[in-house]
């Protein structure tokens, strides 16, 4: 196929975005949608490969995979090589053993199923992840494991059946994204059924061009890059993506693919010699941003100011230059570097040696004989611990327990129960235990659910809360209910994308109803006849305490957390607006964690925290003891 310079530009609005976004720019809230743009690009220019080649009769599987072991595979392993050192210096035995998975899973093709399991893209730890960003190449190489396949098939049938078939999947595919961000948005956003289509707009690109020159358009191509421009600036990352939002960015790609021809001003803006530079190094570009950023993140104790994420991001360009011309440029060409044999050979010993290195790093729980620790070091970790029920007693989108089976402690239909969200799993345990053995604590939690009781919403967390309010207020024999939220990051956001700044990611409306529906919970079960404890949350860390307890070495006898101003800002909205039902015992964690200027995330070797808000077995305990003193005290 002829070369287009202007593809090249098109590759470099795609990935200065994403490098952008990544390093915290808010100019760029939608930089994201640039793996958008590269999957559009990526489907046409290999669908045209293809089709050049089986019009010629030249078509070979194993050729097809040669080229991407080349395109791919050199750069990709020489950035994971590099970042082994920094990972084995840096990272915690949790960061660790989280970098060996993936290590295993990108020389398997396959991170993308692993950070769908793992976590969200857009949550803050997150940003720590050095090789988030290879969950692309994942979808990428299992779309091009079926599809050369696929296309092979169809095309003893003729030109139309492939072209109407890859519409028909296409369109499927787009179908079965539009239903995911609703219904599993995880896996929506990570595997292949949802974003097949991205790919297959390039490929539809591809068997539009066939045989046909080029229509240049100026509005239409100028229109295209209107809506990539538009995407990057204005999305951000609560619209659902992939969705038909997705389409803006799709579209706008697909347009300046088929109308922007060298003739045309989108082209000969976008044959700049430096977006074409770029474009020629993006793959690089993209491969050694995530890396570079994360682990500065990583070695920093607060969020990096912007001047340190602008330099990395230009780093992240200059060794994307020499890795291309040193390690990608050298390769690319066949029959350099090796003939096929030694390529495939060589990809395969990369492989193995990487699998085997994240296997032994996943098994061995992220070597902690890496680090030396100090006994009192030792004693935090073993503290900084979560519930052993939190995996079978706690519910999420796709594991939700009904109320009628809710875990139960002590003894069976405890008259205690423990109602809320992540923050409710440690604590109902600790009830448990701060109380007498005879009795019972019933166990209902909800992972990520705010308060959502008076929602007209048909999501999984909406329909549990409103049953498991109604089923607690029915029950003669849950005579006591504790309730307890992550609250103040219902009705602002999480703190980890802004601290020490308060955040503001949430609108008025959502505010609102969060603070009404759990209002409206705590009044229903008032009107029950329960005993109802409302437990404030708990103050959050500016950290992770594993990494906190690394990071500080030696013996600290005190580990401070957020200071008490902050903390008091964070919640003055929620003290000024919450009118609970007269007869809510209100209880306040930081009253057992906070001292006069600072709150703590553990003292003498006793950790407080597990993560960087969710309070631990040993300071769930300090506030189950004031919980215990509430319903042991007689009503006046």
């Amino acid at each position: 196929m002829q070369y287009r310079q202007e593809i090249d530009g098109l590759r470099a609005v795609a990935v200065l975005p994403v490098i952008l976004f990544h390093a915290g720019f808010s100019w760029f809230s939608g930089g994201y949608v640039g793996v958008d743009v590269f999957f559009v690009i990526s489907g046409y220019l290999i669908t045209s490969i293809l089709v050049d080649e089986l019009d010629k009769g030249t078509f070979s599987i194993v050729s097809f995979y040669e080229r991407r072991a080349r395109r791919i595979l050199p750069a990709l392993f020489f950035v994971m090589l590099c970042c082994l050192p920094f990972a084995w210096i840096w990272m915690v035995p949790t960061q660790f053993q989280d970098f060996s998975k993936a290590l295993t899973a990108i020389s398997l093709f396959s991170s993308n199923l692993l950070f769908w399991k793992q976590s969200g893209y857009f949550a803050p730890a997150a940003e720590e992840n050095p090789l988030l960003h290879t969950w692309s190449l994942g979808v990428e190489e299992q779309f091009y494991i079926i599809f050369p396949v696929l296309l092979l098939f169809l095309w003893r049938f003729g030109r139309r059946p492939v072209f109407y078939s890859v519409i028909a999947l296409t369109a499927l595919s787009l179908l079965a994204a539009e239903w995911g961000w609703r219904n599993a948005p995880s896996a929506n956003f990570y595997l292949l059924p949802t974003r097949a289509w991205e790919l297959g707009a390039g490929a539809l690109c591809a068997l539009l061009l066939a045989r046909r020159a080029l229509k240049p358009s100026t509005t239409l191509s100028l229109i295209g890059l209107g809506l990539i421009l538009y995407s990057i600036l204005f999305f951000d990352e609560n619209v659902p993506f992939p969705s038909l939002y997705t389409l803006v960015p799709v579209i706008g790609t697909a347009l300046i693919v088929i109308y922007g021809s060298a003739s045309t001003f989108t082209a000969r803006l976008l044959s700049q010699k430096v977006l074409v530079g770029v474009g020629l190094i993006s793959f690089s570009a993209y491969l050694w941003h995530q890396p570079l950023l994360a682990f500065a993140r990583i070695k920093s104790a607060s969020s990096p100011e912007w001047p340190l994420m602008a330099g990395l991001s230009l780093l992240s360009l200059v060794l994307a230059q020499f890795s291309w011309k040193y390690v990608e440029a050298p390769f690319r060409k066949r029959g350099s570097m090796g003939s096929r044999k030694a390529i495939f050979i060589a990809s395969a010993v990369a492989s193995f040696g990487f699998i085997t290195t994240g296997m032994y790093g996943d098994a061995t729980n992220g070597l902690p004989a890496r680090l030396n620790l100090t006994p009192m070091q030792q004693d935090y970790l073993a503290t900084a611990r979560k519930s052993s029920y939190r995996k079978e007693c706690h519910s999420n989108n796709s594991y939700v327990i009904p109320p009628e089976q809710a875990c139960q402690y002590n003894q069976l239909n405890g008259s205690v129960a423990v109602l809320g969200d992540s923050h409710a799993v440690e604590l109902a345990y600790a009830v448990a235990q701060s109380l007498d053995a005879t009795t019972g604590v019933q166990h209902f939690s909800f992972s990520g659910c705010a308060p959502a009781y008076l929602s007209n919403a048909d999501t999984p967390c909406a329909t549990w809360t409103r049953k498991t309010v109604d089923y607690l207020a029915r029950h003669d024999t849950i005579r006591q209910v504790v309730v307890i939220y992550r609250i103040h990051a219902a009705l602002w956001g999480d703190h980890r994308d802004s601290y020490p700044a308060l955040p503001n990611s949430t609108t008025a409306e959502e505010r609102h109803e969060s603070l009404r529906s759990l209002e409206a919970m705590l009044d229903v079960l008032v009107q029950a006849g329960k005993q109802v404890i409302y437990v404030a949350q708990a103050p959050e860390l500016p950290f992770f305490i594993d990494q906190e307890v690394y990071r500080l070495g030696g013996s600290p006898e005190v580990i401070k957390g957020v200071n008490l101003d902050w903390w008091e800002r964070r919640t003055a909205y929620f003290k000024r607006h919450f009118s609970p039902a007269e007869g809510v015992v209100v209880i306040r964690p930081e009253s057992v964690l906070c001292g006069i200027e600072t709150c703590f995330a553990g003292q003498n070797g006793k950790a407080f925290y597990f993560d960087d808000d969710h309070l631990s077995l040993e300071g769930a305990r300090k506030v189950a003891e004031l919980i215990a003193t509430a319903i042991n005290t007689p009503k006046p």
